[in-house]
C-alpha cells in the first residue's frame, strides 16, 4: 500500500524531503512513500491503494485552494478507515477553523476549513516569532508526550489543538510543556492544557495532526541553508534525537500504521562514486572522455580528475578504479545527496572492471557474462551502489548526457534514493529492487522503411523486453505470473489472490485467461513501472527507459523472487528441480539482449511485427472498459494502432459481453494518469 505526501503550492522544500524521509524511515518496506500533486489527488484512482495521506510544513491557505477539488475525495477516504496526517500546517489543514496570527495584518490567516478532521479550532502560532520563508522565529520547542516523558520537536509557527483534551473522539498525544502566546482554550474547565499532536477519529479513519515537527530530522537540518541561525536548536534536538524517534514511532503506530523495528540506526546512505566499464568496448570510454571535454564549454582542471558544472549537478571525473575510489568516495560522505558533487570514475587503459570489493552489492563481472558480447545496447555499464536517481541524472544533466556514445550505455543502482515516476513521484528504491535506465538512440525516419518513427512504442518494446528477459531466465520461467499494463506497467499475479483461489499454474507457461477480465485489479499487483523521458539531440532522439523491478524486495506488493519461492515449492512436490533466484546482473543483461533485437525489428519493420509480442503479455484482450467520458459507454478493448500506439476499443451492444455495434474508439489516457480498469478518455473513429 501507499503513502502519499502532498507536495505542491503550500509546501517547503524542506518539510517535504523530513517527511518523505521520516517517513521511510519507519514505514518500508511494509509501505511505499511517495509524493503526489493536488492534480494527481483528484484525477488519479489513489484512494484504494493508499493507507494514508500526509500533508507537511508549509502554508495552508494554498492547500486549501489548490486542493478544494480533492476534499470530498479526501475525506470520503478518511471516513472509509483511510489515515490523513497533518505536520504543522498540514495539521491546520486538517483542522475546522484556522486562526492564525489575528491581529497582525502582515500575517493573519483567519477561515474555515472543510476536512474538519479535528472538531475545533487550530490557534497559532503558539509561540511569537514567526515569519514566513524564514527559519527566525524556529525552536526547539518542548512537549510533554501522553506517557508523560518530555522531549524537543523542531517548531516554527505551528499551532496549538484548542481545547482538545474535552473533545469528542480526540486524543492528545503531547501537550506543549511551556506557556504558549496564544490562548488554547475558550472554555474555563480546569485541567486544560495546550494540545500540540493530537489523534482524532473521522468514521472509520483515523487522523494525526501536530503542531511542532516530530518529523524534521537533526542532521538534515544542519546541512540547511540556515544552518548558522539554527545552531543552538540543531544541538538541543540532537541531544534527544532517540525520544523523538521513539515519539514518532508511538505516533505513526497510534495512527493505525505498521512500523519497523530499526529506527535506531536510521540515516540516509550516503552516495557512492559511478564506476563506468566496458570491457567489450574500450572505444566506448574513449570516446565519452572525448566527448566530455569538447561538450562542456568549462573544464576546471583539480588536481588528478576535472570539474564540470552540468544543468543540475556538478561532476567530478576521475580515471583509475583503485587509483581514485577512495578519494572519490571520500567526498561524497554526510553531505547532502542532492547537492554533493557527483564522483564519476573511468577504468584506465588496462583495467577492464573494478575490484569487486568496491561493489559488493553487483557483480559487473557476471552483468557483461550474459550481455551478448555482440550487443551495442548496455555494452557501457555506469554503476553506482548508492545513487540519487539513475533517470533524473542524465535526463537533468544534458552535457552528460550527450557524451554518452550512441546506443551504448545502461545506468544502473542497486540503492536508489530519488527514484522518479510520473506526475513528479519520488520515492527510495532499497535493496532489491532492481533500478535502471537505459540509453537508447533512434533515427527519425527508418532507413529500410522511410517511414516515419513513432518513439511512443519504444514503450511498449522496453516492457515487452523485460517480460520476455524474465519468463526465459531459465528453463521453468516461463511459469512466472507477470504481464503488462498498458502502457508500461508490469504486473504480477498477487500471492493472496492465487492461494484464496486455490490456482496451479506449474508446467502452465501461465495462461493469464485463468483470471477472468473483471479480476484483473485484486488479482494482480504493480512490481514494476517504466518512466521514458525523451530528447532531440543531434537531429535523433535519445530516449531514457528508467525502471525499476521488485526483484526481491515484497514490500509492498511482491516480488519475482517470492513467485520463483512459490513456484519452487509446487516443483518440489512433483520433483522437479528447484529455479534459481533471479539476479539483477543476469535480468539487466537479458533486457538489454532482448531490447537490442526488439528495437532492430521496430527500426526497419516498424509496429507490426511488435505488437503480437506485445498481446502475449498484455492483460487487456477483450477487457471491457467504461468510457467516462462519453456518458459511460462500454467498449471492448481489441488491440492497439499501428500508428500512434493508442488503445483500439469496440463499443458493445446494450446488456451484452460479446456483441459490439459498429462504433469504434482509440484510446488515450488522461494527461500522463489514468485507471485503466474504470476509465479512458476516447475518441471516436467511426
Amino acid at each position: 500500500m501507499n503513502v502519499l505526501v502532498y507536495n505542491g503550492p503550500g509546501t517547503t522544500a524542506g518539510s517535504v524531503k523530513h517527511a518523505t524521509e521520516t517517513l521511510r524511515d519507519f514505514l518500508e518496506p511494509y509501505y511505499a512513500v511517495s509524493t503526489v500533486s493536488a492534480k494527481v489527488l483528484e484525477i488519479e484512482p489513489w484512494v484504494g491503494k493508499t493507507s494514508a495521506l500526509v500533508f507537511p510544513g508549509g502554508a495552508d491557505l494554498p492547500y486549501v485552494k489548490e486542493c478544494k477539488n480533492s476534499i470530498p475525495k479526501i475525506k470520503q477516504f478518511i471516513n472509509n478507515g483511510g489515515i490523513y496526517i497533518g505536520f504543522c500546517a498540514g495539521g491546520y489543514f486538517g483542522t475546522s477553523k484556522v486562526e492564525f496570527a489575528q491581529g497582525n495584518p502582515n500575517l493573519e490567516v483567519t477561515g474555515r476549513r472543510d476536512l474538519a478532521f479535528f472538531p475545533g479550532i487550530g490557534r497559532g502560532p503558539a509561540y511569537n516569532g514567526f515569519q514566513y520563508n524564514s527559519e527566525i522565529g524556529a525552536r526547539a520547542a518542548k512537549i510533554k508526550t501522553c506517557n508523560g516523558e518530555e522531549l524537543y520537536n523542531y517548531y516554527n509557527g505551528g499551532g496549538v489543538f484548542v481545547d482538545a483534551d474535552i473533545k469528542d473522539d480526540v486524543e492528545v498525544l503531547a501537550h506543549y510543556s511551556q506557556p504558549t502566546d496564544v490562548p488554547f482554550s475558550d472554555v474555563s474547565t480546569p485541567n486544560i492544557q495546550a494540545a500540540a499532536v493530537v489523534l482524532c477519529e473521522f468514521g472509520k479513519g483515523k487522523v494525526l495532526l501536530t503542531g511542532t515537527h516530530p518529523e524534521f530530522i537533526p542532521r538534515i537540518l544542519e546541512r540547511s541553508k540556515s544552518h548558522d541561525i539554527l545552531k543552538p536548536i540543531i544541538s538541543t534536538l540532537k541531544d534527544c534525537d532517540h525520544q523523538r524517534k521513539t515519539f514518532v514511532r508511538f505516533i505513526l503506530s497510534k495512527a493505525g500504521l505498521n512500523c519497523n523495528n530499526e529506527f535506531t540506526n536510521i540515516r540516509a546512505p550516503n552516495l557512492t562514486p559511478i564506476f563506468v566499464s566496458s570491457p567489450h568496448n574500450y572505444q566506448n570510454i574513449v570516446q565519452m572522455k572525448e566527448n566530455i571535454n569538447r561538450k562542456y564549454s568549462h573544464v576546471e582542471h583539480i588536481e588528478d580528475y576535472i570539474e564540470v558544472q552540468d544543468g543540475t549537478d556538478k561532476f567530478s571525473f576521475y580515471e583509475g578504479f583503485n587509483d581514485s575510489f577512495y578519494k572519490a568516495n571520500t567526498t561524497l560522505q554526510e553531505q547532502e545527496p542532492d547537492q554533493v558533487t557527483k564522483s564519476i570514475i573511468f577504468p584506465k587503459e588496462n583495467e577492464l572492471l573494478p575490484p569487486s570489493e568496491l561493489i559488493p552489492n553487483f557483480d559487473m563481472k557476471k552483468y557483461f557474462q550474459y550481455l551478448n558480447p555482440t550487443n551495442r545496447l548496455g555494452s557501457m555499464l555506469l554503476y553506482g551502489e548508492v545513487v540519487t536517481s539513475t533517470s533524473s541524472l542524465l535526463n537533468n544533466n544534458k552535457g552528460l548526457l550527450s557524451s554518452i556514445p550512441e546506443n551504448s550505455a545502461i545506468h544502473i543502482g542497486t540503492i536508489q534514493i530519488s527514484g522518479r515516476g510520473r506526475g513528479g513521484n519520488v520515492w527510495i528504491n532499497p535493496k532489491g529492487v532492481c533500478a535502471a535506465t537505459s540509453i537508447i538512440n533512434l533515427p527519425l525516419v527508418s532507413p529500410v522503411t522511410q517511414q516515419n518513427i513513432s518513439i511512443v512504442f519504444v514503450q511498449y518494446i522496453s516492457m515487452l523486453a523485460y517480460c520476455q528477459a524474465i519468463t526465459s531466465y531459465s528453463e521453468g520461467f516461463s511459469d512466472l505470473p507477470v504481464r503488462i499494463k498498458w502502457p508500461n506497467d508490469l504486473y504480477a499475479l498477487n500471492p493472496k489472490y492465487y492461494n484464496k483461489k486455490k490456482m496451479k499454474i506449474l508446467n502452465t507457461g501461465f495462461d493469464h485467461s485463468l483470471v477472468p477480465l473483471d479480476d484483473i485489479e485484486p488479482a494482480y499487483v504493480k512490481i514494476s513501472g517504466l518512466l521514458v523521458n525523451t530528447h532531440f539531440i543531434d537531429n535523433k532522439y535519445t530516449l531514457l527507459l528508467g525502471c525499476g523491478i521488485n526483484t526481491s524486495s515484497d514490500g509492498p506488493t511482491t516480488s519475482l523472487n517470492s513467485w520463483v519461492d512459490i513456484l519452487n515449492s509446487e516443483r518440489v512436490e512433483h520433483g522437479l528441480p528447484a529455479l534459481p533466484h533471479i539476479e539483477p546482473e543476469r535480468l539487466q543483461a537479458h533486457y538489454m539482449n532482448n531490447l537490442e533485437v526488439l528495437l532492430s525489428k521496430f527500426v526497419d519493420q516498424g509496429s507490426k511485427v511488435i505488437l503480437p509480442e506485445y498481446y502475449k503479455f498484455w492483460l487487456h484482450t477483450n477487457q471491457i472498459v467504461t468510457l467516462t467520458s462519453l456518458g459511460n459507454v462500454r467498449a471492448m478493448i481489441t488491440g492497439i494502432t499501428e500508428d500512434y500506439g493508442l488503445l483500439v476499443a469496440k463499443e458493445l451492444m446494450p446488456n451484452s459481453d460479446t456483441e459490439c455495434l459498429g462504433t469504434i474508439y482509440n484510446l488515450q489516457p488522461d494527461g500522463n494518469t489514468f485507471d485503466i480498469f474504470r476509465g479512458l478518455i476516447a475518441k471516436k473513429v467511426f
